[in-house]
C-alpha cells in the first residue's frame, strides 16, 4: 500500500535529507515550499528518478490557514491519505537581540512561523491520519527544549520552540488511541551545506566528524518505522551532547576577565563589605571565572565584578 509523507520547508536545508530518507523507504512525497518553487521541483524530479516514488511540490505559507487548507485539499484529492508529517519549516532570526530590542514583527514572525504554523498544520493533518490507524508526526526543536531553558538573544525563537515541544507531547497523548505518534527531533551544531549532506557510508570511522543532515534523517527514518510504534512524546537530540544553547551563540565575543585572582588571594568582597580569601577559581567558557571565597565561617561564589584584590593592610 502506498504511504504518503508531507515535509514542510522542503526546498533547502535539513528537509532535503529527510526527503531522501523517506524516498529511500518507499514513501510518496509531498514537498512543501514557500518561495523556492524551482528548487523544490528539482528535488522532486531527482527523488522520482532515483527512487521511483511519486512526488508533488506544493507551495503554501505555513502561517496561513487558507494556504494550509488548500495544500491539504490537494493532498486529499491526489493521494487520499497522509501517513507521515515532518514539520521542518520554521524561521530563525540570526541577529542577536535582547528581548527589549525585538520589534513586534520580529516576535510575531518567530511565534507564527514556529508555533502557530504547527497548530494550523496539525489541526488539518491529524484527521487524515486517523482513518488508517497510523500516523507519524515529527517536529523540529533544539537541544534541551524540554527543559524550557533560557536562550540569550534568542528569546522569541526559544519561546516558540518550547511551546512547540509542549504541543508535540500533547498530540502524542491525545492521538495515541489512533495509532499516531508525535516526536520532536533536536539538531545540534549543524551549519551551512552540512545540513543537506547524507551520512558518510564509506571511508574511515571518524568519531569527531562534523554533524550532517543525514544524522537527523536517520532518526526520522527510525521514527516512521514499525519499530518506533511506542516511541512517542519524546524530544530527541542529535548533537553529540554538545550544548548548542550555551556554546554556539554565533557572533558572541569571548568573555575574558580583565584580571584574574589565584587561590589564596586576599580580596575585598564588595557585596559583603568585608575582606576574605579566594578558596577556589573555576574558569568557564564565554563566562566570567567563578570564585569561591571565604570570610570567617561563610563561603559563597562571586565573579571578579564583585571582588577587589586587597593589600596586606586591607586597602
Amino acid at each position: 500500500m502506498e504511504k504518503i509523507a508531507l515535509i514542510t520547508g522542503s526546498a533547502t536545508g535539513l528537509a532535503v535529507t529527510f526527503a531522501n530518507e523517506l524516498a529511500r523507504a518507499g514513501y510518496s512525497l509531498v514537498l512543501n515550499y514557500r518561495h523556492s518553487k524551482e528548487a523544490c521541483q528539482r528535488l522532486c524530479d531527482v527523488l522520482t528518478q532515483q527512487y521511483g516514488v511519486r512526488t508533488s511540490a506544493i507551495g503554501a505559507d505555513m502561517t496561513s490557514a487558507a494556504d494550509i487548507e488548500h495544500m491539504m485539499s490537494q493532498i486529499t484529492a491526489t493521494y487520499g491519505r497522509l501517513d507521515v508529517l515532518v514539520h521542518s519549516a520554521g524561521p530563525y532570526l540570526f541577529e542577536r537581540k535582547r528581548l527589549t530590542e525585538y520589534s513586534d514583527e520580529n516576535w510575531n514572525e518567530m511565534i507564527a512561523g514556529n508555533l502557530t504554523s504547527a497548530f494550523l498544520l496539525l489541526r488539518r493533518a491529524i484527521p487524515l491520519m486517523r482513518p488508517q490507524g497510523f500516523g507519524r508526526i515529527i517536529t523540529v526543536g533544539f537541544e534541551h527544549v524540554e527543559d524550557a531553558p533560557g536562550w540569550v538573544y534568542r528569546s522569541a525563537y526559544a519561546a516558540a520552540k518550547t511551546g512547540l515541544a509542549s504541543l508535540t507531547r500533547t498530540v502524542a497523548q491525545e492521538e495515541r488511541e489512533n495509532g499516531i505518534t508525535a516526536n520532536m527531533i533536536c539538531p545540534g551544531d549543524i551549519r551551512g551545506g552540512n545540513k543537506e549532506k547524507d551520512l558518510p557510508h564509506d571511508g574511515p570511522w571518524m568519531p569527531l566528524r562534523a554533524l550532517v543532515g543525514g544524522d537527523l534523517a536517520a532518526l526520522v527514518g527510525f521514527l516512521v518505522s514499525p519499530a518506533a510504534q511506542y516511541v512517542s512524546g519524546n524530544m530527541l537530540a542529535v548533537s553529540g551532547f554538545v550544548d548548542v544553547v550555551h556554546h554556539f551563540d554565533h557572533g558572541k565575543q569571548e568573555v575574558i576577565d580583565k584580571i584574574t585572582l589565584n587561590e589564596g588571594a586576599r580580596v575585598h568582597i564588595l557585596p559583603w563589605g568585608t575582606v576574605g580569601h579566594v578558596i577556589k577559581r573555576v574558569d568557564r567558557h564565554n563566562q566570567r571565572s567563578l570564585y569561591t571565597v571565604q570570610a570567617g565561617h561563610t563561603q559563597a561564589e562571586f565573579t571578579i565584578d564583585h571582588l577587589k584584590e586587597a593589600t596586606e593592610d586591607g586597602v
